[in-house]
């Protein structure tokens, strides 16, 4: 599997050696919590895409709740869990729909594979340094399939949702569970001085 990764990302780079990169912003939520977004893609056929997302994704636990502290005046989560991930995924978006819609819009399929990071903090601290001081750490490979509409804006940007499902196998219990897959939402922005 590591193998297969590694040549296909090498791949990918010479593919897109000249072309031109369409970056991007987002939020993405999933069944287990939501984080932020961040992607970069070439287009190497008019209905093909090639490229990577990075992400940092914070796990919540099922039991968690805002619970208000009368005494500080501040909101506490109970049972919260000390836990994000970093997946890093390589990308590959098919339009299979393009040039034969007349409009600013094209349905997509995308693939995402490649490693990820996660950080396990201490749940029992509420100060950032002992939380996050001493974290295991856990990697991992995991991958997303995604189905979602291309919508094209002036001057080359696009807003793309998606909807799709996620595989994070972490291959060892972390938190009290050894998978933290699930149903994930995408939506993206992403700037182009170019059309697509």
């Amino acid at each position: 599997m590591k193998k297969i990764i590694i040549v296909a990302c090498i791949g990918m780079l010479f593919t897109i050696g000249n072309a031109q990169m369409k970056r991007g912003l987002g939020f993405m939520f999933g069944s287990r919590g939501g984080g932020f977004i961040y992607s970069g893609q070439w287009q190497v056929k008019p209905d093909l895409f090639t490229g990577f997302e990075t992400r940092l994704y914070d796990i919540k636990n099922d039991e968690e709740l805002p619970v208000y502290n009368y005494y500080t005046g501040q909101y506490q989560n109970v049972g919260d869990q000390a836990l994000f991930m970093l997946p890093v995924f390589a990308t590959v978006k098919w339009l299979p729909f393009e040039g034969k819609i007349a409009n600013n819009f094209s349905p997509f399929v995308a693939l995402k594979l490649g490693p990820v990071l996660a950080v396990d903090g201490k749940e029992e601290f509420q100060k950032w340094s002992k939380r996050w001081g001493k974290a295991s750490t856990i990697t991992t490979y995991g991958g997303q399939i995604v189905f979602g509409i291309l919508f094209l804006q002036r001057g080359g940007s696009s807003i793309s949702p998606s909807i799709g499902y996620e595989f994070l196998p972490m291959g060892s219990e972390v938190d009290g569970r050894n998978n933290y897959s699930g149903a994930a939402i995408n939506i993206t922005f992403s700037m182009s001085p170019k059309r697509r």
